[in-house]
């Protein structure tokens, strides 16, 4: 299996209540997004969930999964990692991005000098934010028109040309 193919969509949290019920906080583009998904797996597709029903709270949602009955199993799942095959997912529009997509690319100034690679990207309430390692330290990179230059998924690069204050 193509290790590419496949998207992180979501985590399993918290037991929600006595009958097996669980939380799942999905990085799906929206919840419906998230429930309509034909296959829900782990990392390296050994394991398959089915849903019998899945409600939408706040910032997660409640999912009561096939063959989990009980609080004690519903425990069990807390802090897995859900995934899907990138062919499940909406196609995507100009200037959107997986952060699978992302997490290949190197990350240059304008003027060519290499900064890092693609750790992850991050979204704390204020917008999307690149994460990369640059002179041994995490630095975050908002990824918003006065820093980002380019993306260009084919050369595997993006060119940035940060604010004063975020290399610095």
């Amino acid at each position: 299996m193509d290790k590419s193919e496949i998207i992180e969509v979501g985590i399993f949290g918290s037991p929600f209540g006595l009958k097996g019920e669980v939380k799942v906080y999905f990085f799906t583009s929206s919840f419906i997004v998230f429930k309509n998904l034909k296959e829900y797996i782990n990392k390296d597709n050994s394991i398959k969930w089915k849903f019998k029903n899945i409600t939408l709270r706040k910032n997660y949602c409640i999912a009561n999964i096939v063959g989990c009955g009980s609080r004690n199993q519903a425990e069990e799942l807390k802090g897995i990692k859900i995934f899907s095959y990138k062919k499940f997912l909406p196609v995507i529009k100009n200037n959107q991005y997986y952060v699978n997509d992302l997490k290949k690319c190197n990350i240059f100034f304008s003027n060519g000098d290499l900064i890092g690679k693609v750790i992850n990207v991050d979204n704390y309430g204020a917008g999307d934010l690149i994460e990369t390692n640059f002179n041994n330290k995490n630095i975050y990179i908002p990824m918003n028109k006065d820093n980002l230059i380019s993306i260009n998924l084919k050369k595997k690069e993006i060119i940035v040309d940060p604010i004063k204050g975020i290399i610095d």
